[in-house]
């Protein structure tokens, strides 16, 4: 006799909850031919519409589940290569307003949003302040790019040196953005997933004191702690510090002692033998190691961080890798691994020869231009 009743229940809660609309219109200036599109973080359309003379528009549809999506603006007439815009989606009317050649900045998004609203806040203060150097990154990353192959090592090296100015300047400028947005809204409950899209790890002095600011219960999130415990590893791998002991043993069995490096440079590789781009990265190493200056001048440390010794040694056999190796087959619990802040293979630091870091998790195609400024210099 029960049964209906409960029925009823369920049927008078499913009632009292709002499903979520979402309705679209947009102003694309000076587009005559594009595409407006929102997708999933997992790069699954949900919704999408034809720009035409610039105006675009989506009637009311369900929004399944409100949270952070991906937005695009893209002008058939003009492509480019911006990165899409990081969304917040829930229930209302979201009014988009671009403008042909400016799709690099975050568009005007008008919405009933709060979340939305203090996304807005913050990209468009780093979009104001970054509009140069973001510039330069784009046209810099397309020389190097399309003219990679005939550029002569001088003139590779000289591109890449602006293309890290003005990245550094990017990653300056978000810092410098973040705070004042921070100013703006004291009590964001999005400030830490905000700070988790900036590149902190490029500045960890500086983002671990800024997140040290953040709302406690920023801080104290999943996500915040997360967060904190890296940039409080990060703040002792910067530029200056001195560099993490490296615990393992040669192939020989005998213990790796870090005093039998004598040369001006050394890099460190952390690879693992089933890692495919690790192991072909040894070819760049090969090739640097051709070069007599930094034969001379450069030691290459390579630390492993497989589990198994057989791996590890048909690995060196395999691809012939004659520099110093050292391992001590714990993987992933090795404690170089939380030493050194591995989190990806291959990774790969600069340090003098008195073990300080000069560049710490440099890019493999980076190591031959920071090798031959540093040898210029000493």
């Amino acid at each position: 006799m029960k049964f209906p009743y409960i029925i009823i229940l369920g049927l008078l809660i499913t009632g009292c909850t709002k499903q979520a609309h979402i309705e679209f219109t947009g102003t694309a200036t000076g587009i005559k031919h594009g595409v407006f599109i929102v997708k999933t973080l997992g790069d699954n359309a949900i919704f999408g519409e034809n720009i035409k003379d610039g105006k675009f528009s989506i009637a009311k549809k369900i929004l399944n589940h409100p949270g952070y999506y991906k937005m695009n603006i893209t002008d058939a007439d003009n492509p480019d290569e911006h990165n899409p815009y990081e969304v917040y989606l829930e229930d209302g009317t979201y009014a988009i307003e671009a403008e042909a050649g400016k799709l690099y900045k975050y568009p005007k998004i008008t919405s009933p949003s709060k979340i939305q609203e203090q996304l807005s806040a913050f990209y468009s203060l780093a979009d104001n302040m970054s509009v140069e150097a973001m510039k330069q990154v784009k046209q810099i990353s397309k020389e190097l790019k399309d003219k990679y192959a005939g550029l002569s090592p001088d003139a590779y090296n000289n591109l890449l040196g602006k293309l890290q100015q003005n990245e550094a300047k990017i990653r300056d400028v978000d810092a410098i953005a973040f705070k004042q947005f921070l100013k703006q809204y004291p009590q964001s409950e999005i400030s830490i997933h905000i700070l988790s899209k900036l590149n902190y790890e490029g500045d960890p002095v500086n983002y671990y004191i800024i997140f040290k600011t953040l709302p406690l219960a920023a801080q104290n999130s999943e996500e915040g702690q997360e967060i904190g415990n890296k940039l409080s590893r990060l703040i002792n791998l910067v530029t200056g510090k001195k560099a993490p002991a490296i615990a393992g043993n040669t192939p020989d069995g005998k213990p790796f002692d870090a005093k039998s490096i004598n040369k001006k440079l050394i890099v460190i590789d952390f690879w693992r033998a089933g890692n495919e781009l690790s192991r072909k990265n040894h070819d760049q190493v090969k090739s640097l190691l051709a070069q007599s200056e930094v034969l001379k001048n450069v030691a290459f440390i390579s630390v492993s961080l497989d589990s198994k010794a057989d791996w590890w040694t048909t690995a060196l056999k395999d691809d012939q890798l004659t520099w110093t190796q050292v391992s001590d087959l714990k993987g992933d619990d090795s404690p170089n691994a939380a030493n050194w802040n591995i989190t990806e293979i291959p990774t790969y630091y600069l340090l003098d020869g008195q073990w300080n870091i000069v560049v710490p998790n440099i890019g493999i195609k980076n190591i031959d231009f920071e090798v031959s400024e540093y040898l210029k210099k000493h």
